[in-house]
C-alpha cells in the first residue's frame, strides 16, 4: 500500500528510524498502522493511516484500539488528499471530539530574501547546551498554549532524543536563531534527495514579528538544498493561519489538504 499525501509521506520520512509502518487488512480492506515504540506518547506516531473512508470514525477507534491496547490517545488519519470530511463528522462528534485537516504548503519557487536582524545568530544545534535551551524554549510554548508543561516534559526529552539519534545519522539538523546566549527560535529540516521537510518551528514569545523566524527558514531550507539540490521544500501548518502566512510569503504554496482525528490522552 503506497502513500498517497505528500503529508504522510514527508512526516514517514522525518520518523525515519523511530518510526514503524506495517500494512494490515480486514474485511473492509488494507490499512497501515504507525508505531513509534520509543516513544508511546507521541500522538501522530502511533496511529491508524486509513486509505478510504469504508470504516465509521467509532469502527476506525475500535481498530485503533486493538492494535494499541495500552494507548491513553487514539488517533487516525486519512490518507487522502482533497478528502470532504462532511460525512465523517457526526461519527467523530459521537466519539467526543474532533476532526483535524492538515495543509502542507510546498515551496513554489525561489525563497524569498530574509535579513538576518541585528544581534542575531543563525547556527546549527552543537551539542546538549543548545538541546536544554531547545527544551526550555518548547517547555515556555507550551504554558504559553496553555498546557501542563510538567506534563509534557518527558514527551518532549524523548522527542528531543529520537530527533539526537537521527540527526546523528545524517538525517537533517536542528537549527537555531540566537539572541546572544538566548535561544529565540528553533526548528528542524529532515531530507533526502526528493524531500525536505522543516520540523516543530517555534519561536519566542518576546522575539515574534521581528523577521527571525523568517531568517531562519531560509537558512533551513538553503542548507537542505545546498545538500539534495531536487529536493521538495515541504512544511505542514494551517495555510490561514498567522504561520501559513508568513510561509507564503516566503515564497510557499499550498499543496494539498488532508483530515484525521484525534482524542487527546489526557
Amino acid at each position: 500500500m503506497t502513500l498517497r499525501s505528500l503529508t504522510m509521506r514527508s512526516e514517514l520520512f522525518t520518523l525515519s528510524g523511530l518510526s514503524h509502518l506495517t500494512q494490515h487488512e480486514d474485511t473492509q480492506g488494507p490499512y497501515l498502522v504507525q508505531s513509534t515504540p520509543t516513544e508511546p506518547h507521541y500522538w501522530v506516531g502511533n496511529q491508524l493511516i486509513l486509505p478510504d473512508t469504508s470504516r465509521t470514525p467509532a469502527e476506525t477507534f475500535a481498530l485503533f484500539e486493538a492494535h494499541f491496547p495500552n494507548a491513553n490517545h487514539r488517533a487516525a488519519v486519512w490518507d487522502i488528499p482533497g478528502l470532504d470530511p462532511a460525512p465523517l463528522l457526526d461519527g467523530i462528534a459521537a466519539l467526543g471530539c474532533d476532526g483535524e485537516s492538515v495543509d502542507a504548503l510546498l515551496l513554489g519557487g525561489p525563497l524569498r530574501d530574509a535579513d538576518v536582524p541585528d544581534g542575531i545568530v543563525l547556527r546549527p544545534f552543537d551539542g546538549p547546551d543548545d538541546w536544554a535551551k531547545a527544551l526550555d524554549l518548547q517547555l515556555d510554548i507550551t504554558r504559553e498554549e496553555g498546557n501542563d508543561a510538567e506534563y509534557y516534559q518527558s514527551y518532549l526529552e524523548r522527542r528531543n532524543a529520537g530527533r539526537r539519534v537521527q540527526i546523528s545519522k545524517g538525517l537533517g539538523q536542528w537549527f537555531g536563531a540566537f539572541d546572544g546566549d538566548v535561544l529565540v527560535t528553533q526548528m528542524g529540516m529532515f531530507h533526502n534527495e526528493t524531500i525536505a521537510r522543516y520540523q516543530s518551528v517555534e519561536t519566542r514569545l518576546t522575539h515574534r514579528r521581528r523577521g527571525i523566524c523568517s531568517a531562519l527558514l531560509r537558512h533551513a531550507a538553503l542548507w537542505a538544498l545546498g545538500r539534495a539540490p531536487d529536493a521538495q521544500v515541504v512544511i505542514v501548518a494551517e495555510a490561514d493561519s498567522d504561520a501559513g502566512r508568513l510561509y507564503r510569503q516566503m515564497g510557499f504554496k499550498h499543496a494539498e489538504t488532508i483530515f484525521g482525528v484525534m482524542k487527546g490522552g489526557y
